[in-house]
């Protein structure tokens, strides 16, 4: 993987991690900037095609809650079962509104109203 794929998938790993974070502490406006910047790092990623390499899948088992969610989300159009199984267990953590989120997701997902591509 090249330098700049690395780069951007570092930035994301950060980005949701701090989004996830402001959600969990109420802070709205610092998760507004943290998901604008958050949904740059995956464009770029996206574009250069590293959705699917090995650095970007493993952030399905980052350490952070706001990583996992965004990465699954992510991830649901390249391997919708193993982005399912994670967010399936986020949506488990008590008093957590990120699990909130990742049981909406999931709902989401189940009645194709979330669009997920690829290109």
């Amino acid at each position: 993987m090249n330098e700049t794929n690395k780069k951007w998938i570092s930035e994301y790993a950060r980005l949701s991690n701090l989004y996830g974070c402001a959600i969990e502490a109420g802070n709205h406006k610092l998760a507004n900037k943290a998901y604008d910047k958050l949904m740059e790092a995956y464009r770029q990623i996206k574009a250069q095609g590293a959705l699917t390499s090995e650095d970007f899948h493993e952030l399905l088992f980052a350490p952070s809650m706001g990583t996992r969610l965004w990465a699954a989300t992510h991830y649901l159009a390249i391997s919708s079962e193993e982005a399912e199984k994670v967010l399936s267990a986020l949506g488990e953590v008590p008093d957590s509104l990120l699990a909130v989120s990742a049981k909406i997701t999931l709902e989401e997902w189940g009645k194709g109203r979330l669009v997920c591509s690829v290109p």
